[in-house]
């Protein structure tokens, strides 16, 4: 299938929701963050995040949806054989900007090394603390093992959109499969959070249903808030054998459009250098 460049046209929907900050989860990873470039917005602003293209919007980012993703994942189990992959065969398998049309290279947000802090969420509960620790792929929970991240920009409506894209490596395909079954269940349970960065931040949820990537994703919406400042980032999770991708897309509006065709490149290009872990869905 022909990726089309990311020209993030404008739309006109609306959606009401809470936008917020250029940091999501502490990079105890570097690059784990919500890129540094990304549209900043007025955390009052509540009306600023309007679906994207090829958006699944409609409720509120500030109320979780229940509906379950509109494509079944991929009923084979996670390969028992499938093995780990090593930090330098992820640098191999993860995307750069010439794998997508429109994308350019942030170097400043690449990074490595697996996520070895737990996160505690200070509101919204036991629900809201997986959330974070799911999303980071904790590696004392999901056996995280080895982890790059390659940050890109692309030029939306009114200004930069920022892309951050991580291959986690896990010591099996089940630890990369709760990473998004995790993901999928406490983002239902969850609709408001805050943690501490070094400064308070609040994240408004919602979950989205979307096609299902790989062996199987899961895609969630937020409006992240800081201080006055706010983005609206979407985010997918998608496993592919022992290696889950985490993609994250925030600016001015929600990009679930540009996530997946982002999503379908790093799931094809990770395939192709590593067969061994070729999704069970391809």
């Amino acid at each position: 299938m022909l990726i089309m460049p990311i020209t993030l046209p404008a739309l006109t929907e609306q959606v009401d929701v809470g936008v917020g900050t250029v940091d999501l989860l502490r990079a105890g990873r570097a690059g784990r963050a919500v890129c540094a470039a990304a549209f900043v917005l007025s955390a009052g602003a509540l009306s600023a995040c309007g679906g994207g293209s090829g958006s699944g919007s409609g409720s509120s980012a500030g109320t979780a949806r229940t509906s379950e993703p509109s494509v079944a994942a991929s009923s084979s189990a996670p390969a028992a054989h499938a093995k780990p992959l090593t930090e330098g065969r992820l640098k191999a398998a993860v995307i750069t900007a010439t794998d997508v049309p429109g994308l350019r290279a942030d170097p400043s947000e690449d990074g490595s090394g697996a996520e070895t802090q737990r996160i505690t969420a200070t509101s919204g509960g036991p629900a809201c603390t997986e959330f974070l620790n799911a999303m980071s792929a904790y590696a004392g929970t999901y056996g995280s093992s080895a982890a790059v991240a390659r940050g890109f920009t692309a030029q939306g409506p009114k200004g930069p959109v920022s892309i951050l894209v991580s291959l986690v490596s896990h010591t099996s395909a089940a630890g990369a499969q709760r990473v998004i079954g995790d993901t999928r269940k406490s983002a239902k349970g969850c609709a408001h959070l805050t943690y501490d960065n070094g400064g308070s931040t609040r994240m408004n949820l919602a979950p989205l249903s979307l096609p299902v990537m790989g062996d199987d994703s899961t895609v969630t919406r937020a409006g992240v808030i800081t201080g006055k400042q706010g983005i609206c980032m979407i985010t997918g999770l998608v496993r592919v054998g022992t290696v889950s991708l985490n993609i994250m897309v925030s600016g001015d509006r929600y990009y679930s459009g540009e996530l997946q065709a982002i999503a379908k490149a790093s799931v094809s290009k990770l395939e192709k250098v590593d067969p061994q872990v070729a999704s069970t869905a391809s």
